[in-house]
């Protein structure tokens, strides 16, 4: 069974970008033509944000000055993207590489891409406080304000999603797993491939290829758990585990591999 990691959106931090350069560089960027530039109020973390579009669908989103940070005028920028758009943008990566004393990672969302169908994946987290919601066929593992955080998960049909969003057609199945990776403390961009994410901890996984091998209790507590439609004990929970042993994904095999 052939599983494809890839990285969805990496989020990365430039520390100690000086205000003037910031307020020049953000001056050109309104005035000029090159980008589309769409700039909005953000209340909530950073001062600035700023939505900078090359193409359809490829873009740059930009925040600058922490709240927090309140004194001096070196801040931090922060810039979330697909990794693939980051190359789209050389001259500002060239400039911000150049201001900044360093480039930290936060976080990214690593995917698992299985080509199997939405209904022959289970994913069960390992922390049952981690509720399972649904919206329109996808599962979320976590509340919508905990989208950023270490562990968040949402399983979706990727073959689906491609047609209705990108007007893709897919040959065959495909089902994504999609995990949060964010480490407790920041680290340089440079680093990260030296502490790939253990996200084995955080959910149980398997792919189911033949349910005629169950009994009907069986597919019935599965169906169950796998839907959040039944929790159960952890007793029953472990059984359920060690009948799905066969077919299980190993996240952290997978991303180390990456």
């Amino acid at each position: 069974m052939e599983i494809a990691v890839s990285t969805d959106k990496l989020v990365v931090e430039y520390r100690d970008v000086p205000f003037g350069f910031f307020f020049g560089w953000y001056t050109r960027l309104m005035i000029g033509r090159k980008y589309h530039i769409r700039r909005t109020e953000y209340k909530k973390i950073y001062v600035y944000q700023m939505h900078i579009r090359l193409d359809k669908g490829v873009y740059l989103h930009v925040f600058y000055r922490n709240f927090r940070e309140i004194d001096g005028a070196l801040f931090t920028l922060r810039v979330e993207a697909r990794p693939e758009h980051f190359e789209r943008f050389p001259e500002i990566m060239e400039e911000l590489r150049n201001m900044a004393s360093g480039i930290d990672f936060v976080n990214c969302d690593v995917a698992y891409d299985v080509p199997y169908a939405l209904g022959d994946v289970f994913v069960a987290p390992n922390d049952m406080r981690r509720k399972l919601r649904q919206h329109k066929g996808t599962r979320y593992f976590g509340l919508p304000k905990q989208r950023k955080q270490n562990g968040y998960c949402r399983v979706y049909d990727k073959a689906l999603e491609l047609w209705q969003r990108h007007g893709m057609e897919y040959d065959g199945n495909l089902t994504r797993i999609e995990m949060v990776y964010k480490p407790e403390m920041k680290m340089k961009l440079m680093e990260i491939e030296g502490y790939p994410p253990e996200q084995n901890k955080h959910y149980f996984a398997s792919v189911i290829t033949d349910w005629s091998m169950f009994t009907p209790k069986q597919v019935e507590r599965i169906r169950n758990w796998q839907l959040g439609e039944e929790t159960y004990t952890r007793h029953v929970r472990e059984t359920i585990k060690k009948t799905l042993a066969n077919q299980v994904v190993d996240f952290n095999r997978l991303a180390s591999e990456q």
